[in-house]
């Protein structure tokens, strides 16, 4: 099985049209609302930045 990656150009009327009809294949899947929040989080720059394995384990503490 190969995998493929292409881009899309959402901003476009064909791109948004291709998006929605590869989600009703189910070839991409739907975020859930815990994973779409983690990401806002993310791009609004609230992630937690460590440098070692050290620092990460004092900052899940």
């Amino acid at each position: 099985m190969a995998t493929y990656t292409i881009t899309v150009n959402e901003r476009t009327k064909e791109g948004r049209g291709l998006v929605r009809y590869l989600k009703t294949l189910g070839v991409i899947e739907i975020p859930n609302e815990t994973t779409r929040k983690a990401i806002k989080e993310l791009n609004e720059g609230k992630g937690t930045v460590c440098n070692t394995f050290e620092e990460y384990l004092e900052a899940i503490k």
